[in-house]
């Protein structure tokens, strides 16, 4: 019987020994604790989740939603091919696609990347307003206006999308020097809409934009008439050209940006 305890009382003694040896271990020498981030094939995902592929795609969302914000390992590989499994389970859910297309990119050649996958969300919804929306969002993030002209009336098209858009549209055809093109557009929608909020913010818009195609094209007379560009609005009306400078209805006036190579300057609004 007293060997017994004996036994007992050694086999404690070395337990708590070794317990307190490995915590000391750890104090020393701490062990980092290095989270995994895995995902499971998509066709491992399609035969598991069976009929409910909306269900399983909205788990995923969710994982990729709480992981944003940590330090993913090839981040954008990840992410992106994280919501391109979700939209392929459930190719409606379209908030996915502007998490993959739009949060998660943080650079130009990431952007890229988001456009070609919210591209692919347009080719499968092409009735949502929403994606386009964004595409033309990440192409402002860019700086090519034309793009986001173009998406931008895709999506002002669109069933359900906000009224604004189309009256937006304006301010970025400016942006990208097409104010002749913007006007001929604004004017075509005259006819075709009924919301009288709506038709006063264009007729405005329509407005600001004649101001800027009669300059530009001033501007342009006055060069073939002079043989160089004029320095400053006041010369149109000096020459003749004009009466007074038109009213900006928008910024603070209209002003002559001159080119630094001595190409065509551009007309701009002070806002």
């Amino acid at each position: 019987m007293r060997s017994k305890w004996i036994l007992l009382i050694v086999c404690i003694f070395f337990f708590l020994s070794v317990f307190s040896f490995s915590l000391f271990l750890f104090k020393i020498y701490p062990q980092k604790k290095t989270k995994i981030y895995y995902l499971p094939s998509l066709e491992y995902l399609k035969l598991v989740s069976g009929t409910f592929r909306p269900l399983f795609a909205e788990m995923l969302f969710i994982k990729g939603i709480l992981e944003i914000s940590e330090k993913v390992p090839q981040r954008i590989d990840y992410f992106l091919k994280l919501f391109e499994i979700v939209v392929n389970l459930d190719p409606k859910l379209i908030n996915a696609y502007i998490f993959g297309g739009v949060v998660v990119p943080r650079n130009k050649e990431e952007i890229a990347l988001g456009i070609k996958f919210l591209k692919k969300g347009m080719r499968l919804n092409p009735s949502d307003w929403r994606i386009p929306f964004w595409i033309g969002f990440d192409y402002l993030q860019l700086g090519i206006y034309s793009k986001v002209i173009e998406y931008y009336r895709i999506a002002s098209n669109l069933p359900q999308s906000p009224s604004y858009l189309k009256s937006n549209l304006a301010f970025y055809y400016y942006k990208a020097g097409k104010a002749k093109e913007g006007l001929l557009y604004l004017e075509g929608l005259l006819h075709s809409l009924e919301d009288k909020r709506l038709l006063k913010i264009i007729k405005e818009k329509i407005k600001w934009l004649k101001g800027l195609v009669l300059l530009e094209e001033k501007v342009e007379e006055y060069k073939n008439h002079y043989g160089i560009w004029p320095s400053d609005l006041k010369d149109l009306v000096e020459k003749g050209l004009l009466d007074k400078i038109p009213q900006d209805p928008f910024g603070k006036g209209y002003y002559l940006e001159k080119d630094l190579f001595g190409g065509r300057p551009q007309i701009k609004s002070r806002f």
